[in-house]
Order: C-alpha cells, then structure tokens, then sequence
C-alpha cells in the first residue's frame, strides 16, 4: 500500500464535488454573449424607437409605454435599463447627438480633402449642416422646445456647432488667401455663429426670411459667412479682403459674393 504525501494534489471527495458545482452553475462564454447581445440589441431599439417619438411628438408627448411596444420590448425592461423617463430622455439625446456627430465627422473629412479652395470647402461645410439639420429635425426641434425651459438642454448642441466649427477653421487655414485677411479667424468664427442662428431660428419662425429650399438656403448662409470674413470672390484672389484704407472689408451684401455650386 502507497503512502500519500502530505500536501498531495489529490483532492477530497467533497472539495471535487464542490468544484464541479461551480463548474456546472457557471454559464457557458457563448451564452452569455448571447445574452450580451441581445441586452445591447433591445437596448439599442428602445433607443431608436425613443429618437423616432421625439421626431413625431416631442418631450411631452413621450409614452413611454408606446417606446417600448414599438421596440417591441416591454416598459420594464425600458426602466430596467435606464432608471426613470429622465435618465431614457437622456440616453435617447446623447444616442441623437452621436449620430450627428458621427454624420459631421464624416462628412467634414471628405470636404477637406476633396475641396481645393476655400469657397468650395466653406460652401460644402454649410451644405453639410444643412442636410445635418433636416436629418435630425425631430431631435433638433425636441431639445430646442425643451431648452426654452431648460437652456441647459441646448449645450450639446452648442458643443457639436463649436466643435464643427473648430473643425473648418483648420480646414481654411491651409488657404493663404485666408489667413491674409485681419482677424480672419474670429470674423470666421462669428459669421458662422450668425448662419448657424439664421438657420436654428428658421425652426421656429415661420416668418423668418431664410429660404426653405436647400439650395437656396445654402446659397444663402454660404453668402453670409463669406461676406462677414472678408473673403474676396473667386476670380479676385488678393483684392477686396481689405477697404482702401487698409482695413477689414466691411460686411458685404449678397450681390457682392458669388455662390459656388
């Protein structure tokens, strides 16, 4: 008969079944990627089917029963995941907002590298806030109304306007025609917050006086940036950016600046 060793690696009767136990109540990788998955994917149609309420009845029309039948899910589940209608409201802008920026993104790189002058790059950039805009009217237009009781609200929207805007001043600074201009950034920077306030206010106001059609409300805001920066028009290349004494150009009327399609 064989002597076992103190301190031998065979184990007792009790401690394997106690091991095997656990073994067998852990669940399987595979399953609880499963589960992961389909958490992320009911998740992620509550959250569409928030964006899409917002689009057609705003903050204060939201049911949130009507979310989850839509997300085919129940109202639960949406509580489970996101505490209170506060914490959902929330996680449905913030979902809103990554889209936006997402699209922003993506669109900002291909203009800077596909445009050779500074018109056309400034054109594309307001072409491209535009069809942002209309794409995610709804989100705009919910977080507008809810800013006019909250003005907190409308900061994300201010941050992606200010980021995008950062954005295109990089792009234009490659352009000596642009930085000749006095304070070029700054009267850059300004004339796009007067378009992107043109634009918002459009939302609202029926009688506001910018165009309702795209190209035409390009063409528009596209005239109002170039003007207020001092740009000169294509073709006059070193001319016009300054007045005769020297100076900034004052702002131009839209007949002065032509309109790159």
């Amino acid at each position: 008969m064989l002597d076992v060793p103190i301190g031998s690696a065979k184990a007792s009767p009790e401690r394997s079944d106690r091991s095997d136990r656990q073994t067998d109540a852990t669940p399987p990788k595979n399953r609880r990627l499963a589960l992961q998955a389909r958490s992320q994917a009911t998740e992620k149609a509550l959250l569409d089917a928030g964006l899409a309420h917002f689009e057609a009845h705003g903050f204060e029309g939201l049911s949130m029963q009507a979310v989850a039948e839509y997300a085919g899910t129940s109202i639960g589940a949406l509580y489970f995941r996101f505490g209170d209608r506060e914490g959902f409201i929330q996680a449905v802008l913030e979902r809103g907002f990554d889209q936006i920026r997402q699209d922003t993104d993506d669109l900002l790189a291909k203009v800077t590298t596909e445009h050779a002058s500074p018109h056309e790059v400034i054109n594309a950039f307001v072409d491209l806030a535009v069809r942002v805009q209309k794409k995610s009217h709804g989100v705009f237009r919910a977080v507008l109304q809810r800013a006019l009781v909250d003005p907190k609200a409308w900061e994300p929207v201010g941050r992606l306007g200010n980021d995008a805007t950062r954005r295109l001043v990089s792009a234009l600074s490659r352009f000596p025609e642009v930085v000749a201009i006095p304070d070029w950034e700054a009267r850059l920077m300004f004339g796009v917050y007067a378009a992107r306030s043109a634009q918002f206010n459009a939302m609202y106001n029926s009688q506001a006086p910018l165009p309702k059609g795209h190209v035409a409300m390009v063409h528009v805001l596209y005239e109002l940036i170039v003007s207020y920066l001092g740009l000169p028009p294509i073709g006059r290349v070193g001319q016009g950016a300054k007045d005769q004494g020297g100076r900034p150009r004052k702002l131009a009327t839209s007949s002065r600046t032509r309109h790159t399609p």
